[in-house]
């Protein structure tokens, strides 16, 4: 199965770029301008001379005129670390989850590439994550969509131990994006754990149109089966009971989104029944994700 956008949408994505909030590139040589500065094309501004500092770059006009040393600064550009993370727990099978997150993650990875950032991209559940090769630049697209189509979900365990494996790689500081329907996550702590590495975070949560309004079941008697634990229950899914759950499901998704504040990351519902040509084009640039 190919994750990968269609080749018409990859065309526009093309001329798109990540837009973090806060998050600063700090790695390499890419195309955003970062906050340092040193040997570059664009002058920025003057400094003044400290011992040690390479002449080559004194400004001999300013010393002419004034008589004293200034160091000319330039712009540097580098590339933003984005790393994107996507649960492959049990629950995430149910409705087509996970291959919609991992459409979403060829998607924003390859954004990514396009704005010469840095990409690495995982998939993981219980204590174990498979992290790909690092990948940059627009003509590495193909090489990730092949290492996205090789994944597979792996089921066993709770994506919460996951996170806490995914912490050790997350090395450098820039832009997390982790895809998750978040079932079964003890996500306050998960949250607070990899808010702490540095990283802008954004939580997108995959959900099912069923998950979001139970009446897509229908009424009547139902048998709903917890696929992490394989509980079941029976329950009569009549008008009170839809409204108790959807109550409950807005207070869950306003629990998640007040977490990734605390850690100055957002939370976006992403539910799976959207056309993905209207995510990536329109919704994902009205949210500010994309620029």
């Amino acid at each position: 199965m190919s994750y990968a956008p269609a080749p018409t949408l990859l065309t526009r994505l093309t001329r798109s770029k990540l837009v973090p909030r806060w998050a600063g590139a700090s790695v390499g040589v890419g195309e955003r301008r970062s906050k340092q500065k040193g040997a570059g094309m664009e002058f920025a501004d003057h400094r003044e001379y400290q011992p040690g500092d390479d002449f080559r770059y004194l400004d001999v006009h300013v010393h002419a005129r004034l008589g004293k040393r200034y160091i000319k600064q330039y712009d540097v550009y580098r590339a933003l670390p984005v790393y994107i993370i996507v649960d492959s727990s049990r629950s995430m099978a149910y409705g087509g989850k996970f291959q919609f997150a991992m459409g979403v993650a060829s998607a924003l990875g390859f954004i990514g590439l396009a704005g010469g950032d840095r990409v690495e991209i995982a998939v993981g559940t219980g204590n174990k994550v498979t992290w790909s090769p690092r990948f940059q630049g627009v003509m590495r697209g193909e090489s990730m969509f092949r290492w996205l189509n090789d994944q597979k979900p792996s089921g066993r365990g709770e994506f919460a131990g996951a996170l806490r494996s995914a912490i050790r790689h997350l090395t450098d500081k820039g832009l997390l994006i982790v895809l998750s329907d978040w079932w079964g996550v003890n996500f306050e702590d998960e949250v607070s754990l990899l808010g702490a590495t540095g990283q802008e975070i954004w939580g997108l949560h995959v959900a099912s149109p069923e998950e979001i309004d139970p009446a897509k079941l229908g009424d009547g008697e139902v048998r709903l089966t917890d696929v992490e634990t394989g509980q079941e229950v029976e329950i009569a899914l009549d008008s009170g009971t839809q409204a108790r759950y959807r109550k409950a499901f807005g207070a869950w998704r306003e629990q998640i989104a007040e977490t990734f504040a605390h850690v100055q990351g957002r939370y976006i519902l992403m539910p799976t029944d959207q056309p993905t040509d209207r995510l990536y084009l329109t919704d994902w640039r009205a949210l500010g994700m994309i620029g």
